[in-house]
């Protein structure tokens, strides 16, 4: 029998009622933003498909936009693909740190996926969504440019950091993902497979960039 530490309290009733009540919201919203589009979904779909009144919709998130705030975070703090960035960040060859940081890429849009698109969707027609998905933005460029410089740092290759970094992150992006899973029906496997792949050109084919006003041609 498993005894709860005496400082930790239990929820009660109407916290875990209340926990539920906001996961039907959000994925009653998600499902309905990605099927009809962000701007076509009202607040009153979201309350009908959740099966609550559209009065504890405006209650929990207030807002269309703040339902999409705490979607677009759900991407950014998975903890499935956060785990297999950090085994990642401290595997002990760059074979196994680009293969397990390919895996976390292709968990992150496999499993939320659908919120980049909202989003990127929704910015087209809503000026103040592109401002918003910013932040989202900037901490994936700082991993990725983190992994680059973990490559070169613990493991002492000798890589140009910023060029692997822009390749990167031309790689992971979530329409290359959706253009190859749900236009060429790849499936999940076959994507990881193809970026691992791509990723270890990446790694072993990058060089120092040459000194400023040296062509390119001329480097050794």
């Amino acid at each position: 029998m498993t005894v709860k530490p005496s400082g930790e309290k239990r929820p009660t009733l109407r916290q875990e009622q209340a926990a539920v009540t906001r996961t039907r919201i959000l994925t009653a919203a998600r499902g309905l933003f990605f099927r009809d589009g962000y701007t076509a979904t009202t607040l009153k779909s979201v309350a009908a498909e959740a099966g609550v009144a559209v009065q504890t919709v405006y209650a929990v998130f207030g807002s269309k936009s703040a339902i999409l705030t705490e979607l677009r975070w759900m991407v950014v703090d998975l903890p499935e693909a956060d785990a297999a960035r950090l085994e990642a960040m401290h595997a002990a060859t760059a074979d196994e740190r680009v293969a397990r940081f390919a895996h976390s890429i292709r968990l992150r849009w496999e499993l939320a996926g659908d919120i980049v698109q909202i989003d990127h969707d929704a910015s087209r027609t809503d000026p103040t969504i592109r401002a918003q998905i910013q932040p989202a933005e900037d901490r994936r460029q700082s991993g990725i440019a983190a992994f680059a410089q973990a490559l070169a740092d613990d493991l002492g290759l000798p890589i140009d950091v910023a060029r692997v970094a822009a390749e990167v992150d031309g790689l992971t992006m979530y329409q290359l993902y959706a253009q190859l899973v749900r236009v060429h029906t790849w499936n999940a496997d076959e994507y990881e497979e193809w970026l691992r792949a791509h990723l270890v050109a990446v790694v072993g084919q990058a060089r120092p960039a040459p000194p400023p006003g040296i062509p390119l041609g001329r480097r050794r």
